[in-house]
């Protein structure tokens, strides 16, 4: 077998179960070989199966990208799952074991491939079963913790449909992902926190339907997608907690009636701060807001940006005031 896995950066002593990871060999022949000088940083080497594991804390190995950078794709495989992304990484330094050693799907990695072009959807797969053959965890199914998994990873171009389905917590799962341009239909059926999901994804410009009836914390789950310009009737009826959900989204114009009729919390305090919704989108959430009947918690909606409501969305401000209310929107009502 190949040695990969050496405890120096020169990579000449080939490392031992339990010692530090200096040096990953490139297996590709371009010599982009991953190092890591700081013995504190360096990730552990196992085996049953090969495998370096991270702290999560500062364990990183780092590559340095030619230039002209790498767009293409990326197969990662983990001992919590494995899968392909699209990819657009800069030259320079880039870290292998996620950002700055902190974010990353799983604790330790088997195997990762980053070829500048894009695999074939057949060589994808391929290389996945590789590393799952290797020792990689194929399905991320099991996971119900995805909080951070993929925070900061601004190198991802496209997100695949993985198994989410035993995912409880989301929470800033994909927080700074800003040059995803779609995100497919996951099952978040059992998400209970969303807090700051998808926030800073900016480069979104659309959003799918899921399932977040069970979801609890959507705070700041969209701040900052300053791309999206409408917003779909997820199912928010378990939600307690608003705060900055649509902050930032400066271009987003329409939002659905309905969207907030069986709610169970009421701070919405900077939900819509600095958007630029329409006068029906704004009084469809005032509107919705009467329905939900809310009368306790944290009253607060302010709007700031897009078009002030209409007489119909005035009445509705007028109840929720007499509810204990403090509204503020665009126009001055």
């Amino acid at each position: 077998m190949v040695t990969t896995v050496f405890t120096n950066t020169t990579r000449t002593i080939p490392a031992e179960v339990g010692q530090g990871v200096g040096g990953l060999a490139d297996l590709s022949g371009n010599d982009n070989h991953a190092t890591q000088a700081t013995a504190a940083a360096r990730p552990i080497y196992q085996t049953a199966p090969d495998r370096v594991t991270i702290d999560g804390v500062d364990d990183k190995m780092t590559v340095t990208v030619p230039v002209g950078g790498f767009t293409g794709t990326m197969v990662l495989g983990t001992d919590q799952g494995t899968a392909s992304y699209g990819v657009n990484i800069p030259a320079g330094p880039y870290d292998i074991g996620g950002r700055g050693g902190l974010y990353f799907p799983g604790n330790a990695i088997v195997g990762q491939l980053i070829r500048d072009g894009a695999l074939s959807e057949g060589d994808a797969e391929a290389t996945e079963a590789y590393f799952v053959s290797n020792g990689a965890t194929a399905s991320y199914g099991a996971v119900t913790n995805f909080s951070t998994f993929w925070r900061d990873w601004s190198e991802i171009t496209s997100f695949p449909l993985i198994d989410t389905s035993s995912g409880t917590l989301f929470n800033a799962a994909w927080d700074g992902c800003n040059s995803l341009t779609s995100f497919p239909l996951i099952d978040t059926s059992s998400g209970t926190k969303f807090y700051a999901s998808w926030r800073d994804c900016k480069s979104l410009t659309s959003f799918p339907l899921i399932d977040t009836s069970s979801g609890t914390s959507f705070g700041q789950a969209w701040r900052d997608c300053s791309g999206l310009t409408s917003f779909p009737l997820i199912d928010t009826s378990s939600g307690t907690d608003f705060y900055l959900s649509w902050f930032n989204c400066t271009i987003l114009t329409s939002f659905p009636a309905n969207a907030f009729d069986n709610v169970k919390g009421g701070n919405f305090n900077n939900a819509f701060l600095n958007t630029n919704l329409t006068q029906t989108s704004i009084d469809n959430i005032l509107v919705s807001l009467v329905a939900s009947g809310i009368a306790a918690g944290t009253r607060v909606f302010n709007q700031s940006g897009g078009s002030a409501p209409s007489a119909a969305g005035e009445a509705a401000i007028d109840t929720l005031r007499s509810r204990g209310w403090t509204v503020t929107v665009t126009g001055g009502y």
